[in-house]
């Protein structure tokens, strides 16, 4: 069977966590990228993206861009083996302003 896993979303940076928290050290770099989309009734939808950055080259990039700066995400839609939660395996991401 042949897959195709790729996405590209773009939106705001949120909750970025760029400091490993207290425990165990994780491998990877949470944050999400913040969409407001229009609502059919005219409210505004915020929708947060849940990503994951595991390359340490760009965990660096990452840790130049500022909480709500514009982004493009590429990576690949993934499942935590433990939670089941959906995230984006990040493998690139740009700053759009």
């Amino acid at each position: 069977m042949l897959t195709e896993n790729i996405v590209t979303v773009s939106g705001t940076l949120h909750l970025v966590r760029v400091e490993a928290s207290a425990g165990k050290p994780k491998k990877y770099m949470p944050f999400s990228v913040r969409q407001d989309t229009p609502g059919t009734d005219g409210s505004v939808r915020k929708d947060f993206l849940l990503a994951r950055i595991y390359d340490p080259r760009i965990q660096e990039e990452m840790k130049s861009l500022k909480e709500g700066v514009p982004v493009r995400v590429q990576g690949d839609v993934r499942s935590s083996l433990g939670s089941g939660e959906m995230y984006i395996n990040v493998t690139a991401i740009e700053a759009l302003a």
